[in-house]
């Protein structure tokens, strides 16, 4: 071979010898699950929302963990248990420091310059959240409450506490901010669904109670964006598959059955139960009937 043996390793054109990086040890999720003490259920949330690298597939139903999961695992635990802070928030700090975080797993994740950041850059965005996070928090407040038709550009920006003129450096259209509100939306379905992913597997009555409670206080924006969809509004049809993926992916990490039909039909059986439960809250004769 030249430049290199075979038994010595390759050499670089330099003449120096090649540094071969070894893998990182691997091992079962069995196995991270016994090192962080956190459930699979809730690692496997985790790797949903993007807290986590994704593992090495090994086989068809196999993948293989690292270092860098159980330190991530581990982050996350303690800024949950120790600061309160929800995945949504940590979702919002984490990728600053995820590249560094993940990438070089022998520096460990609780240096202290890192806990300094993480914490700085929480206390920052608690205390002052962007104007696009303000219009996007109003117009999801608004679309929920409103419903599409009846929601303008000045509402949001008035809620939002915005200028007009700002909203368009954020926002084409109350198009693209109902779009954008519907993906917030099914972000938030599915963080509550995950609030409760250490007590699963849980039973399909469970699941479907879980998830009326998560979809209910966005039922008017899901039944626009489906309407919207039907009518092949640009953009709509695509927002609501995504919405339905995400929540769907959700609840299929709290089931005991994880059958994918098994988890569609649970999360179609608790909208249809969302919406007749408002149906019949706005009926007026539902209280004598209840009385009845």
């Amino acid at each position: 071979m030249v430049g290199g043996s075979a038994a010595g390793g390759e050499l670089a054109l330099s003449g120096e010898p090649a540094r071969i990086v070894s893998p990182p040890h691997s091992f079962s999720m069995a196995e991270l699950v016994e090192r962080t003490g956190v459930a699979a259920p809730t690692v496997r949330y985790y790797l949903f929302e993007g807290l986590l690298p994704p593992p090495t597939k090994a086989a068809a139903n196999r993948f293989l963990y690292d270092e860098r999961h159980v330190e991530a695992v581990r982050l996350i635990r303690l800024l949950r248990e120790r600061r309160g802070l929800s995945l949504e928030a940590i979702g919002r700090i984490l990728p600053e420091l995820l590249p560094d975080l993940l990438g070089r797993p022998e520096a460990g994740a609780f240096r202290p310059e890192m806990w300094r950041q993480l914490l700085a850059s929480h206390g920052a965005a608690a205390s002052q959240p962007s104007a696009g996070e303000r219009l996007l928090q109003a117009g999801l407040e608004a679309f929920c409450h409103h419903g599409h038709a009846e929601v303008t550009v000045d509402d949001v920006c008035r809620a939002a506490d915005v200028a007009k003129g700002s909203f368009y450096r954020h926002f084409a259209s109350k198009e693209e901010l109902f779009l954008a509100a519907a993906t917030e939306a099914g972000r938030q379905v599915a963080a509550r669904l995950g609030e409760r992913a250490e007590e699963a597997p849980l039973a399909a009555g469970q699941v479907a109670a879980l998830l009326e409670q998560a979809i209910a206080p966005y039922l008017p924006l899901l039944l626009d964006l489906a309407s919207l969809a039907v009518q092949r509004r640009p953009g709509h049809a695509r927002a609501l598959r995504r919405l339905v993926g995400e929540v769907a992916a959700a609840a299929r990490s709290l089931a005991a059955d994880t059958e994918e039909e098994v988890v569609e039909a649970m999360l179609a059986a608790a909208v249809a139960a969302t919406v007749r439960d408002a149906t019949v809250e706005a009926t007026p004769l539902a209280g004598s009937l209840g009385a009845r």
